[in-house]
């Protein structure tokens, strides 16, 4: 029997997304969004707690407007991946009086004392949507700079035992980690199968840097397989927008491989996260769709979406 398996997209409040016309006219607020989007899919990651902390409503609104059963994932804030943040975003009781309009900071410029409340306050946000049973995993995003050491090492085991008995899955952007010569690949899978933590497998361009398609099992509640595309020449541009990088629409060839793979790792892998991340226009809600379809999971779709389903295109 197989077990769970669900496919969403990495946000639902893209702005690409909703600009692109998916969501009805009628949809005009963040909760008719969202019950939109969940008519179609069963699960969904968080982007904005990247950002910024949301207050803990914040939490409690997105279940209650999702069907039971319905699983959110959330993205790690992001001075906890060791990327740079506005000093906006962080919660005002740790926010420095006197700090420049624009200026970012990093977690190892914050005081000890405000870097454990920072942490504190996180998870126990997303606490709230654990102890309801709607949480599937925390994704914790590293980016590229972030390259193989036995420092970095110990942030994982560090938040591997810190964020228990969350269900976390940590995403790494750089091919050092999975070198087999050197060790490092049996070393950073060593680290997530001790502290069960998902590695977050990544289809994305292949380039010197980047991170193969590699699917890793290390955890035993489940994986996440995690869909950035493959438009490599914007990949390669240094300026290239967010938005260019992610313009990139799957075929049913390259869903199919993908597809016949969960399945044969549903019957023992727990369950399995397929996640979209192509978010320019409506592309990951389209190869979501369609990644649903070859699983079988299709649902009944509200008129109008019928062609969502595998074809390419809506009609003209």
């Amino acid at each position: 029997m197989m077990n769970d398996l669900r496919v969403g997209t990495c946000s639902w409040t893209d702005r690409s997304l909703l600009s692109s016309g998916w969501y009805p006219q009628g949809a005009r607020d963040a909760s008719s969004k969202l019950h939109h989007y969940s008519q179609f899919f069963d699960t969904v990651e968080i982007d904005s707690t990247y950002y910024a902390i949301p207050d803990e409503t914040s939490f409690f609104q997105w279940a209650s407007r999702t069907p039971p059963g319905f699983i959110f994932n959330v993205k790690a804030f992001g001075l906890f991946t060791f990327h740079a943040l506005p000093f906006s975003a962080l919660p005002r009781s740790i926010r420095p009086k006197d700090t420049p309009k624009g200026s970012r900071v990093r977690i190892w410029e914050i005081p000890k004392e405000s870097r454990v409340a920072l942490w504190d306050t996180f998870i126990s946000r997303v606490m709230v949507l654990h102890r309801m049973g709607r949480l599937g995993y925390l994704l914790f995003q590293f980016p590229p700079w972030v390259t193989f050491s036995e420092k970095n090492l110990n942030w994982f085991r560090r938040i591997g035992n810190l964020g228990a008995p969350l269900r976390m899955a940590l995403e790494v952007r750089h091919g050092s980690w999975l070198e087999e010569s050197n060790g490092n690949r049996g070393r950073f899978m060593d680290v997530l199968r001790d502290q069960n933590m998902a590695y977050a497998a990544v289809d994305e361009p292949k380039l010197d840097w980047t991170v193969p398609p590699e699917w890793n099992i290390t955890a035993t509640w489940g994986t996440v397989m995690r869909f950035h595309g493959r438009n490599a020449p914007a990949w390669s541009r240094r300026n290239a927008t967010v938005a260019e990088r992610f313009n990139y629409l799957y075929d049913i060839v390259e869903l199919q491989a993908f597809s016949s793979l969960a399945k044969k790792m549903a019957a023992d892998t727990g369950r399995i996260f397929l996640m979209f991340n192509n978010c320019f226009r409506d592309n990951a809600v389209r190869n979501a769709l369609q990644m649903r379809a070859l699983l079988g999971l299709d649902p009944d779709l509200p008129p109008g979406q019928e062609f969502l389903d595998l074809g390419e295109a809506p009609p003209a």
